[in-house]
């Protein structure tokens, strides 16, 4: 037996002990054993009160206390993802985007409000973003060479978000990240990009749109949590909008 068990046997017998003092000290001074039965019996009844409440009641409570909490870490390790890897791919995809027109509007982020947050959010949604990488067949091995090295230098960093096991709680961040391995993985397995043709740069197309069109949902949803919670951060982000190409991250106004 260990010690943590030894002490649990030990505080039991103690317990035990003390309530058999308790009580065979008010039967000594009372002489009322019927009101020590009526009294034991009575607080009996309301054990099953009392683990129908912790067990349904406050475990529920705590437990969604505790997802909360996880899903705010959650939600702040976003920060470091937009940070180390996500503004610059989506930097790279936009700027590549055909369907300029979809994402127009979120240049003007500065002055939404939670409402418009949560309107672009359903919208996207119901209709996601439409991406076609628009490269010309002479700049298209560039292009794919940038996001390759983009990848490969935050392939570690990426992999380390997929072995958190809570990011399996947010779904659409889970699908993210692995959309942007599988892109890596294709991107490194090309070891001449100079070969790729005009099918299998649509292939490859699919797999960025796939990136894309999560990786703008995920933006909107992290901006309206820095609006909600850190107004102060969002400044930041609002000066690097990828999404417009006249932000600038130094104050001027």
């Amino acid at each position: 037996m260990n010690e943590h068990n030894k002490w649990k046997v030990k505080f039991s017998i103690l317990m035990v002990i003390l309530i058999i003092i308790i009580y065979g000290s008010n039967y000594l001074v009372l002489q009322d054993a019927h009101h020590i039965i009526s009294y034991v019996w009575t607080h009996l009844g309301f054990i099953p009160v009392d683990i129908l409440i912790v067990a349904f009641i406050l475990e529920g409570i705590i437990e969604k206390k505790e997802k909360e909490a996880m899903l705010e870490k959650l939600d702040m390790l976003m920060s470091t993802f937009f940070s180390e890897v996500g503004n610059d791919l989506i930097t790279q995809l936009s700027k590549a985007n055909k369907f300029k027109a979809d994402t127009a509007n979120l240049k003007s982020i500065k002055n939404w409000t939670d409402e418009d947050y949560a309107k672009k959010l359903e919208e996207i949604k119901n209709s996601p973003i439409e991406f076609s990488a628009d490269i010309a067949p002479e700049d298209q091995e560039e292009f794919l060479e940038n996001l390759r090295e983009l990848l490969v230098g935050k392939r570690e960093f990426i992999i380390n978000l997929i072995n958190n096991p809570n990011l399996l709680e947010k779904e659409e961040f889970t699908n993210l990240i692995n959309a942007i391995l599988h892109l890596d993985e294709e991107l490194e397995h090309r070891k001449d990009l100079a070969l790729v043709n005009e099918t299998d740069f649509m292939h490859l197309n699919g797999d960025m749109s796939r990136v894309y069109k999560i990786l703008v949902h995920e933006w909107v949803y992290y901006l309206r949590y820095l609006n909600k919670h850190y107004p102060y951060m969002i400044a930041l982000m609002i000066r690097t909008n990828p999404f417009d190409e006249t932000a600038s991250v130094y104050v001027t106004e």
